[in-house]
């Protein structure tokens, strides 16, 4: 119990309140890109294609492809999301440490979306993913998935 010093009254410490938000918006980004990662590997990999994806590369219906693809997806999406939180932070704060994660999120989505298998696949590189390419993978989603978190507590 803290005392509060003008009045003498005694009052418990406020907690400050958890949201749900932030860990049900992380879930919604996690699900929305493991949808989106599960349909572009269908399109990918299906051989009855899609008119929109006629441009595209036949990818090798490997499991380890279609899981890249997918794993992907989902690292795209949460880099996203990581740059409109950080953005929305740049915005209310016009803090210079908000604006610099901007600009280094920024760098790694672009970075994510260049080699994103299927944007590769339009310039004819097809790269066949091993164990290590899928570990790596597994390591970025929930790298990107804890920093979300993070960032929306």
């Amino acid at each position: 119990m803290e005392t509060n010093n003008n009045t003498g009254i005694v009052q418990p410490p406020v907690e400050p309140k958890k949201s749900m938000v932030g860990k049900l918006w992380v879930v919604v980004v996690l699900l929305a890109g493991l949808v989106a990662g599960v349909l572009l590997s269908d399109l990918a990999t299906l051989p009855t294609r899609n008119p929109i994806f006629r441009r595209f590369p036949l990818f090798n219906p490997d499991p380890l492809i279609r899981l890249h693809i997918v794993l992907t997806t989902v690292a795209v999406a949460l880099m996203v999301s990581l740059v409109i939180v950080y953005l929305k932070v740049y915005v209310e704060t016009k803090a210079n440490f908000a604006l610099g994660l901007v600009i280094v999120l920024a760098a790694l989505l672009l970075q994510t979306v260049l080699s994103y298998p299927l944007v590769l696949g339009t310039s004819g590189v097809i790269l066949v993913p091993g164990i290590l390419t899928t570990l790596a993978d597994f390591l970025t989603v929930a790298a990107y998935t804890v920093f979300l978190y993070l960032s929306l507590e």
